[in-house]
């Protein structure tokens, strides 16, 4: 008798492309849910009478091991949806996207429905409207804002891909937000480099050198408190599942070796800012994960990618651009190749990173790494980073 798959495992045999996004609320940039999308390999939308998945049934006990919100916005093909309403569970918080569709009637109210602004009258009164920044300039958006309010509960303003855009979406009090917005570093290129920067850039210089001693490395990370005992404790955790507890950062530096000790003191540095959201640090990790795994594929070194994806972020943590930044880190040729101009293995590996999350999908097809692949990468990395998360909330 065949075994049966876990749930999470099931969701990785979908032939297609599976994109995770986060939906925000604007003020403190706090998530509010993830909007997973589903299409084909080349990324285009699915058929709507596509053959149903064996994962649909799953789908809430999927949604835990990729998300630690239990709702999501849904952007599926009409079967899936009609599957999904037969479903008995009692606790799904999804919102469906009917794009295009007639709204179902369903009579179920476990499901709420969003719905997509066009240049027409708008007469559709779903729960949530999307309303997509590519398709319509400033003048347009801001003018029928009022209409698109007395039509919906929520405005939820989706490929908020600029800083611009972002401010005008909180001028204008738009209620969610998704977009590549948070990922990027304020233009303000001449602003000052806190105290609390300055430190932590020092450390990461430190950490960072080629020539340091073992000794050196585990004395850099006990002069800093925080960070010694966030280590210990994640080492400890679940999360690596070590035989036997650590007690110093020496014996950390036995167990799990020299490199993976100054990436993983490199991750929680960067991990204690807080005045950036959350999200960003679950994209560093993310993105960090996904190369690590890419170079398998690449034939690279896991920690030298796992860098590359971490390290792709530092311009958006610390508001400054990545050429000025990586100036005062003593990084190796391939790592600053990588990040700089997306060169070498690991700079393909991060590019093709990068084209996933940024639903690129016209490059993944001419990437050497398979669609299918990187699909399965992206979900394991999302996976990882989610659990990691929350060990560190914890």
């Amino acid at each position: 008798m065949a075994k049966e798959q876990a749930p999470f495992e099931l969701l990785k045999t979908f032939p297609g492309l599976i994109h995770r996004q986060p939906i925000f609320v604007p003020d403190r940039l706090d998530v509010d849910s993830y909007h997973l999308s589903f299409l084909t390999k080349q990324g285009e939308k699915l058929d709507d009478d596509v053959d149903v998945p064996l994962f649909i049934n799953q789908l809430p006990s999927i949604l835990p091991s990729i998300s630690d919100r239990q709702k999501a916005l849904l952007s599926m093909p009409e079967s899936w949806r009609h599957a999904l309403f037969k479903l008995e569970e009692k606790h799904l918080n999804f919102t469906l996207d009917i794009n295009g569709s007639h709204f179902p009637d369903v009579g179920n109210t476990l499901f709420s429905f969003a719905s997509h602004a066009i240049a027409e009258e708008d007469n559709n009164h779903s729960n949530i409207l999307l309303i997509d920044l590519e398709k319509f300039n400033q003048q347009f958006f801001v003018e029928h804002l009022n209409q698109w309010r007395n039509n919906h509960k929520v405005l939820c303003a989706t490929n908020v891909n600029s800083l611009d855009n972002y401010a005008l979406c909180k001028s204008n009090a738009l209620d969610l937000l998704q977009g590549q917005f948070y990922t990027l570093p304020s233009e303000q290129e001449k602003k000052k480099i806190s105290p609390s920067m300055q430190i932590l850039m020092e450390l990461l210089v430190k950490l960072q050198d080629p020539d340091i001693e073992p000794e050196d490395l585990a004395n850099t990370i006990n002069q800093d408190i925080s960070l010694s005992y966030k280590l210990l404790r994640l080492i400890n955790s679940a999360f690596f599942g070590l035989p036997r507890e650590v007690n110093s950062t020496q014996q950390a530096l036995v167990m799990l070796g020299f490199n993976k000790i100054k990436t993983w003191a490199s991750l929680l540095s960067l991990s204690g800012l807080d005045d950036k959201p959350v999200e960003l640090r679950i994209v560093a990790m993310t993105r960090a994960k996904m190369c690590e795994l890419l170079a398998e594929y690449y034939n690279g070194s896991p920690e030298t990618f796992f860098a590359a994806g971490l390290f792709s972020t530092l311009d958006a943590l610390m508001d400054k651009s990545l050429t000025s930044l990586l100036a005062n880190l003593p990084l190796s040729p391939e790592l600053r190749a990588a990040l700089l101009d997306k060169e070498g293995d690991a700079g393909h590996a991060l590019q093709d990173v990068l084209n996933y999350e940024q639903g690129n999908w016209q490059a993944i097809s001419a990437s050497a790494i398979p669609a299918e692949v990187l699909a399965r990468v992206y979900l394991d990395a999302i996976h990882w980073a989610k659990e990691l998360n929350k060990q560190l909330q914890d």
